[in-house]
């Protein structure tokens, strides 16, 4: 209303002006012409102005929904992966209703690539507009597709674990109930849950099953570990995984139970034939060379 009233005045002014023939004036350098065309020029520019800030309203509108969109997606995903990774990790099962669970997650999880790809082309949207910032959610589409990878390797190995312990079951002397125990000590000590340990995580769980496993002398080389190492860590890599570790395991006690088995029946054929429940200092004296007999009755 201001800049109106104020033109409205100029016009008047520049009119009588106008009137008495005066083509130059001494006071200013801005005509009426040079001033209405700033005018018109100011009006255009407002208008421009008007049109960039409407579109862009909508520009960050669309880009916030893009990012709502995005976020929900991408924290039901992440929640899945965790609450998926929790149910294969579940140690009550037996070991055939494990391969069941895990076979099932396993397609489940396969499934759920689908919803990944759904999700890095939402990420694909928004960094097409330029878009690097969501606080609705912490999770990228790259770090999620690596956990999917994760997890889809994780089932396939815990699936060959877990097949490998039932077939252990009916070929050597090792237990169920001993299974449980070896997979429950790992995950005691896989603390992250990836599935495997490093290498002071390995050794503190062999510990805790009963290993002896002496400390060495500082700058000396750990030879009882290391000799464990060679067998489940073979490219050391540094970690060993849940299926190595079992293979070890399994392993470990099959050798026990057969030296068990030998020792049985050696005592049994000391013992004509097992009908007495103990061995005499001069049976073992006729069986055996006369250091080991007396290391055995020491």
């Amino acid at each position: 209303a201001v800049v109106s009233t104020q033109s409205t005045g100029l016009l008047e002014l520049d009119k009588q002006i106008r009137s008495y023939h005066v083509s130059v004036n001494p006071y200013t350098w801005f005509t009426m012409d040079a001033i209405e065309d700033s005018w018109q020029n100011l009006l255009r520019t407002v208008k421009e102005r008007d049109l960039r800030i409407e579109k862009e309203t909508l520009r960050q509108a669309q880009n916030e929904e893009l990012r709502r969109a995005y976020a929900t997606q991408a924290n039901k995903f992440h929640e899945w992966l965790q609450l998926t990774k929790g149910q294969l990790t579940n140690t009550k099962l037996g070991l055939e209703e494990q391969r069941d669970l895990i076979s099932r997650k396993h397609d489940e999880i396969k499934k759920r690539r689908a919803v990944l790809k759904e999700i890095e082309e939402l990420s694909s949207h928004l960094e097409q507009a330029m878009v690097f910032d969501n606080k609705y959610t912490t999770h990228s589409a790259l770090t999620l597709a690596q956990q999917w990878d994760q997890l889809n390797e994780f089932t396939r190995r815990m699936h060959h674990t877990v097949q490998d312990q039932i077939e252990a079951l009916s070929r050597t002397g090792v237990d169920e109930d001993e299974l449980k125990e070896f997979t429950l000590m790992f995950k005691h000590f896989d603390k992250d849950r990836s599935g495997r340990l490093d290498h002071p995580e390995f050794k503190a769980c062999l510990r805790s099953l009963g290993f002896d496993l002496p400390v060495p002398v500082e700058g000396e080389p750990d030879v009882a570990f290391e000799a464990i190492l060679d067998y489940v860590d073979r490219d050391r890599d540094g970690f060993v995984r849940l299926e190595e570790y079992m293979q070890f395991m399994i392993s470990r006690t099959t050798e026990n139970v057969a030296g068990t088995d030998e020792l049985t029946e050696a005592f049994r054929a000391l013992t004509e034939g097992g009908d007495k429940p103990y061995i005499t200092a001069t049976e073992l004296y006729s069986a055996m060379p006369s250091d080991q007999a007396k290391y055995c009755i020491d």
